[in-house]
């Protein structure tokens, strides 16, 4: 069997290196005039967790509207076929969708996810910048609806409905 990736190693190195990065994992601006100074910590935990950095998951913004997240995929990402592996996107868009809600949980909450649908519409090309888009479509004092998206310009790649429990507010 050829690799399609002889890079692999490097890859995998790379990798790894990010996950000891000891942070910090917020971009200077990313987080909006309307983000709530007490849900920081939360934002810089979620992509402080191994899994999003050895994804490479890298916060653009968040405001009251949506998050923004990305991820330039590349041989660590890979299926035999040159494209990215379905879990990785299954795994990146509910943290994307987790980051949207922060601002709108109350103080002292917390959220768990307790159901998500992924579709995948295409694969994913290897050596893109792939962007995560997410947006509470409505949250309660114990449920709320998430939609996200994995996609490149216009064209999505997968989409998620989320519906995560809201606690301990």
């Amino acid at each position: 069997m050829t690799r399609p990736f002889p890079d692999l190693a490097a890859a995998l190195a790379a990798a790894a290196a990010s996950v000891e990065h000891p942070g910090p994992f917020i971009p200077e601006g990313a987080l909006g005039p309307d983000f709530p100074a007490a849900r920081r910590a939360d934002v810089e935990l979620v992509l402080s967790l191994p899994f999003q950095r050895l994804m490479g998951f890298e916060l653009v913004r968040i405001t009251r509207d949506g998050a923004e997240s990305r991820l330039r995929l590349d041989a660590r990402h890979a299926t035999p076929a040159g494209t990215v592996h379905g879990g990785v996107l299954y795994g990146l868009l509910d943290p994307a969708a987790y980051l949207a809600l922060l601002p709108h949980l109350p103080d002292g909450a917390n959220a768990s996810t307790h159901d998500i649908f992924v579709s995948v519409m295409r694969p994913a090309p290897i050596g893109v910048d792939l962007r995560f888009h997410a947006r509470v479509i409505r949250s309660g004092r114990r449920v709320a609806f998430l939609d996200a998206e994995a996609r490149l310009g216009d064209t999505v790649y997968a989409a998620a409905r989320i519906t995560k429990t809201v606690f301990g507010a």
